[in-house]
């Protein structure tokens, strides 16, 4: 008979949510930054370096954000659907990657 409770390494269903909820709040608060930006530049202000700097590190972060959520739900369906867990393996150090190359980006900036 196998156990039902998670493994500590293993997040749970509350854990996973506040990820989730995490995520989408980082996906608002890039969307925010972009509105911001988003009235038309001056004629005479050059738009800068680190402006695109921190334009693709908010393109990252929503990337970022949407693969973590369909992470969550392959954890959720992992054990309705055989095929999630190699979805996550293939998914998972692909996120990963892409956070690291955000936190190289945001670093820049």
């Amino acid at each position: 008979m196998t156990s039902t409770t998670p493994t500590p390494q293993e997040p749970t269903l509350a854990q996973k949510q506040a990820q989730l909820a995490e995520n989408l709040a980082k996906v608002d608060r890039a969307q925010f930054r972009r509105r911001a930006k988003a009235a038309p530049p001056q004629p005479s202000k050059a738009v800068t370096l680190e402006d695109h700097i921190l334009e693709i590190s908010d393109d990252l972060l929503r990337v970022s954000a949407g693969f973590q959520s369909v992470l969550t739900l392959l954890d959720l369906q992992a054990g309705d659907i055989p095929d999630s867990i190699g979805l996550h393996a293939l998914i998972s150090p692909l996120k990963r990657q892409i956070d690291r190359c955000a936190d190289r980006l945001q670093a820049l900036a």
